[in-house]
């Protein structure tokens, strides 16, 4: 079984390996120096307290990660006190898939959610991901996401 613990800043190179597979699994290419921002990024969200990130250990090794950024809402039905998760990077190694790891993530980030009061916690899925949210109790939302680049 596969032990969950909370990441800490020394956890920045380990989060920043995972985000770079999970990134590149997707189909992204990464540019030169991108691992290297990437890792100074979480460095120094962890520090500000707008990242929160859990890691995955099987037998001594890192098999997978989740964060979340969390953030004020304007209040509503579902988010009555302001504040809510956004769930991302949810990653299991491929070797390791299947073995229940993203669901022991999946119940640290909602145990430590509920520990910090949070409202809601959100996510956009990735493909072949829906089954594990829906086993955590992630539900659809009506509306459609959309984005707008700036860059």
């Amino acid at each position: 079984m596969a032990r969950v613990r909370l990441a800490g800043q020394g956890d920045a190179g380990t989060l920043t390996d995972l985000r770079c597979a999970f990134l590149e699994e997707m189909g992204q290419h990464l540019p030169d120096g991108f691992a290297d921002r990437l890792r100074a990024w979480i460095e120094q969200a962890m520090g500000a307290g707008q990242l929160h990130a859990w890691l995955a250990e099987l037998d001594g090794r890192t098999v997978g990660s989740a964060a979340v950024n969390p953030f004020p809402h304007l209040p509503s039905a579902t988010y009555p006190t302001g504040q809510g998760w956004y769930l991302l990077n949810v990653y299991v190694k491929p070797g390791q898939r299947g073995d229940g790891i993203g669901s022991a993530l999946m119940a640290a980030v909602g145990s430590a959610a509920r520990e910090h009061g949070v409202d809601a916690v959100t996510l956009r899925v990735a493909p072949g991901a829906r089954n594990l949210y829906e086993r955590a109790g992630f539900k659809a939302l009506p509306d459609d996401a959309m984005y707008m680049p700036l860059v």
